[in-house]
């Protein structure tokens, strides 16, 4: 079977950001596995709005086009399946033990290597328009600005330069095969994957209304769950930008 993610990649030298780029691809009818990929971008964009810094050719940046025909309540699981698939390709490809910071985070030796973005954008009945999946890795970086001291890259890690392009397509392997398997099966089983691969279970944590507790486990819809104490256990949601609502 033909592969859905990665049958067509644009590739550019800059643009402002690959998200925007794959934005007026998708609204003009692209096709599902539709890949833009920029050596560089100068308004990237991270989780909750922050600006993704780059410097040209350090980093491995690409959106993915997705199209699943479920309601848009599930597409938050998409930054959990796409976790699962980055840390498929970096361990099999770089020789990494990389691990998943719920919900959207990639680390290595406890430092942010590559950060997930899925925007997306629902139709009039609720089911899901198209989905915007941003994909980040931290590849040649030698040093960070000092703002970003929780960074890494896989050179840093490994004192080895990667090559982007079987990098690249090792993701989109990954992911294709991953979100194959939740479409046929739901997030359920891909949850146990998760779970191996997870960096924060058992670890107290910040919740966004300040509170705090220890993450125990995410349930089937990818929530995160968290014991705060005295018997409550909080179910923390992981929001997905939705930009607008797009025609049906």
């Amino acid at each position: 079977m033909s592969p859905v993610v990665g049958h067509t990649v644009h590739t550019f030298e800059t643009v402002d950001s690959t998200q925007a780029v794959l934005g007026h691809l998708a609204a003009d009818g692209g096709l599902e596995g539709t890949v833009v990929v920029a050596r560089h971008q100068t308004a990237g964009r991270g989780s909750r709005g922050r600006q993704w810094w780059d410097a040209p050719g350090e980093s491995l940046m690409f959106s993915v086009l997705l199209r699943p025909p479920v309601p848009i309540a599930w597409a938050p699981q998409l930054s959990l399946v796409s976790g699962v698939a980055v840390v498929d390709a970096l361990n099999a490809c770089c020789n990494v033990d990389a691990r998943i910071r719920w919900p959207n985070d990639v680390l290595i030796d406890g430092k942010k290597v590559c950060g997930v973005l899925p925007e997306a954008v629902s139709r009039e009945d609720g089911r899901v328009n198209y989905v915007l999946l941003g994909i980040g890795i931290n590849v040649d970086q030698r040093a960070f600005p000092p703002e970003l001291d929780t960074a890494t890259s896989l050179f840093r890690a490994t004192s080895v330069q990667h090559d982007h392009g079987p990098l690249l397509s090792a993701t989109l392997a990954a992911l294709d095969r991953r979100y194959g398997e939740w479409l046929s099966n739901g997030f359920t089983e891909l949850r146990l994957e998760w779970r191996k691969r997870a960096s924060m279970l058992g670890q107290r944590v910040h919740i966004r209304d300040g509170g705090e507790g220890v993450a125990i486990d995410v349930d089937d819809s990818g929530a995160l769950l968290v014991d705060a104490g005295r018997g409550v256990l909080t179910r923390v949601v992981s929001a997905v930008t939705d930009p607008g609502q797009g025609s049906a």
